[in-house]
Parts: structure tokens; C-alpha cells; sequence
């Protein structure tokens, strides 16, 4: 018999839920299905219904995650040609910032490094749309690839430490900030 979608939703959000808060405080390899099911208040047979273990639970959240701001940065590249940065980072940081939970851990030092790296690969042509790396006829390949890691790499920071802020600026001043003080755009053609 199959359950209703909520209820597979919800406890698969309470197991979620209950796998963070251990995440939080200390490594994957340290934390066992019991210790998920019981703070989740389930039992161990059904979170094997979901996941296969604790690493399979925690890849489908990272793939969520990701695939999300996948399908928010392909409907921002399917407009035409112009891009408005401005807007187009409210979007992600908005998705950010409800995800807050999950995205201030991933992005942070106690993170999954292959989250950040795929996570940058997502941003980039949003970025490189807007600066036009890619299209610099003056550049070398690898002078492209130290500018993409720099520019990709300072923003990541930027918004992991946004996210760590307690008492965070809203999204617009934080954008105007970055755009205004550290975005600069490179000559076009």
C-alpha cells in the first residue's frame, strides 16, 4: 500500500530534519542511521525505505539542493542575451537563504567540497554571461580559469558568510554591496 505523498514528504523531511542537526556537529562518518531514526522519532526500517544509508541520505540533499539552483540558473540563461546580475543573484540568494539550513553548512568549511565545486559550476555561466570571461579575446585560457576560480570563489565566500551573519543584511543591500565594491565588470567587446 502506498502512502500519501505528505506523509512520505514529511517523514522524509523529519529524518532530513533529524540527520542535520547531528551534521551540524560532527562528521558524516560519525553518524548512524539510530541515532537519525530516534531523534526523528521513526524507526530504522523506515528510513531504509527512503535511503539507502546515512551517505545515500545526504547525497539526495546536496542533489536537491543543487538541482534546484540548476533549474533557477537555466530559466535565468533561457531569456535572451542581457542578463541583470542584480536580479538574477536575488533569486539564488533568496533559494540560499530558505535553504538556509542546509546551505550554510554545505558552503562552509565543514562542507562537502564537491557541493561547492558543482555548486560554482552551476553559477558560472550566470557569471560569465554578466562579466564575459569566456569571450575575452585578451586572455589566455588559464588567466580564464584564474579569473573564473577568483570570481567564483569570492562570491561563494561572500554568501557563505552572508549566511553566517546573525544579524544579515537583506538580500537587495547585500547585492548593491557586492555589485558596488567588489563585482567590477570586465571591458566588453
Amino acid at each position: 500500500m502506498n502512502k500519501q505523498p505528505q506523509v512520505t514528504e514529511r517523514t522524509k523531511a523529519m529524518l532530513c530534519k533529524a540527520f542535520w542537526s547531528l551534521y551540524r556537529i560532527r562528521p558524516i562518518e560519525k553518524i548512524t542511521v539510530r541515532e537519525i531514526t530516534e531523534k526523528a522519532g521513526y524507526n530504522r526500517g523506515t528510513f531504509y525505505l527512503y535511503y539507502r544509508d546515512v551517505r545515500d541520505m545526504f547525497s539526495q540533499i546536496e542533489e536537491s539542493l543543487l538541482n534546484m539552483i540548476d533549474d533557477l540558473v537555466a530559466d535565468m540563461l533561457v531569456d535572451d542575451d542581457r542578463i541583470d546580475i542584480e536580479s538574477n543573484m536575488g533569486v539564488i540568494l533568496k533559494a540560499a537563504k530558505s535553504h538556509y539550513a542546509y546551505m550554510s553548512v554545505l558552503l562552509g568549511d565543514r562542507g562537502d567540497p564537491t557541493f561547492v565545486t558543482r555548486f560554482k559550476e552551476i553559477i558560472w555561466p550566470l557569471v560569465d554571461r554578466y562579466l564575459g570571461i569566456t569571450k575575452s579575446p585578451d586572455m589566455s585560457d588559464d588567466e580564464r580559469r584564474l579569473l573564473k576560480e577568483f570570481y567564483l570563489s569570492g562570491l561563494v565566500a561572500a554568501v557563505t558568510t552572508w549566511l553566517s551573519m546573525s544579524n544579515r543584511m537583506p538580500i537587495d543591500r547585500f547585492i548593491a554591496f557586492i555589485m558596488s565594491n567588489v563585482f567590477v565588470s570586465l571591458p566588453r567587446e
